[in-house]
């Protein structure tokens, strides 16, 4: 008895078995385009995915507070992190940043590493920082998210 609806089935003509495929491809398909894919779209169209962005600011090359403060910290980092000598001298206010969205910021400058062993060296880093909220002047409003450091060529 156990396998009566598979013996039955198995005797179907064949034309009723193109049939029943046929009408089973149509409700897959039918599921598809009207239950699953409108379910799939609201998900994606809703806010779920979205950083919500208290401050709008403009993607790209700047200059204001908020990037001067960016490269105060990139600055003490690679103090901190030892990744130049602590006789190096970086450069006063000369640098760029970049905006890149979510309050995070590129920011590239250059500085002069004096060593003992070497002549004074001027090379470029990289620093790619986040602002986190808070206070700017406080360590641990930002994130540094990395250094990147050119050695000389």
């Amino acid at each position: 008895m156990p396998n009566t609806f598979q013996e039955k089935i198995a005797k179907l003509p064949k034309v009723w078995s193109m049939i029943l495929l046929i009408l089973f491809i149509g409700a897959l398909y039918f599921s598809l385009q009207k239950l699953i894919l409108p379910a799939v779209m609201a998900v994606v169209q809703s806010s779920i995915f979205f950083e919500k962005d208290e401050e709008q600011e403009e993607l790209g090359k700047i200059s204001n507070q908020r990037s001067d403060e960016a490269f105060k910290q990139c600055k003490a980092v690679m103090l901190a992190d030892k990744h130049v000598p602590e006789t190096s001298q970086f450069s006063a206010k000369e640098y760029e940043a970049w905006a890149l969205g979510g309050r995070a910021y590129l920011i590239r400058s250059t500085v002069i590493i004096t060593s003992p062993e070497q002549s004074a060296v001027q090379r470029k880093y990289a620093c790619k920082i986040k602002y986190n909220g808070g206070e700017l002047g406080d360590d641990k409003s930002w994130d540094i998210l990395g250094v990147d450091f050119n050695e000389p060529s």
